[in-house]
């Protein structure tokens, strides 16, 4: 069996998956895997590919590339959500803090939001939670694969926001 074959097999049909699951797959060492993984996304760099190998988080995943993203969009019937300001700024304070209750969000933008949370829940780009009788919004996992949120924040924060009393 070609190991990288069988890598790029595995991270093509898991549509994305960490570097101990196609470990145990396999049934080889995480250490003689990053190499191939390596490999596999410096190649995928070139302009030859119209997708690129990213890891976000723990998971690594093929995205297409941004050249490509509205040829993409068409072929897989996805459409672009068109953001009003006010949407964009809730969808900012729960990238940069974490999941946040409306109160939190009403706080950081200073003014009444949730109208703009009920809708970007609507879109699929927030979900919400229960927890202590509160619905925490955070940004759906859809969401943040498809703007790949992690890559330019970072591994997202456990945290909420407190509004100060």
């Amino acid at each position: 069996m070609n190991l990288r074959a069988a890598v790029e097999a595995i991270l093509f049909a898991s549509r994305g998956t960490t570097l101990k699951k196609i470990s145990n797959l396999l049934k080889v060492e995480e250490e003689k895997l990053i190499p191939i993984i390596e490999e596999i996304e410096k190649e995928y760099l070139e302009d030859r590919h119209g997708v690129e190998l990213k890891k976000i988080g723990d998971v690594y995943r093929f995205y297409t590339k941004s050249d490509y993203s509205q040829l993409a969009m068409k072929a897989t019937n996805v459409r672009a959500a068109k953001l009003t300001l006010g949407q964009l700024e809730i969808v900012a304070a729960i990238a940069l803090n974490g999941p946040l209750t409306v109160t939190a969000l009403n706080e950081i933008r200073g003014k009444e939001s949730s109208h703009l949370v009920r809708a970007l829940h609507k879109m699929g780009i927030l979900t919400k939670k229960r927890k202590s009788g509160r619905y925490v919004y955070d940004l759906s996992k859809s969401f943040r694969e498809t703007i790949a949120i992690e890559s330019m924040l970072g591994p997202q924060a456990e945290h909420t926001v407190k509004p100060s009393s």
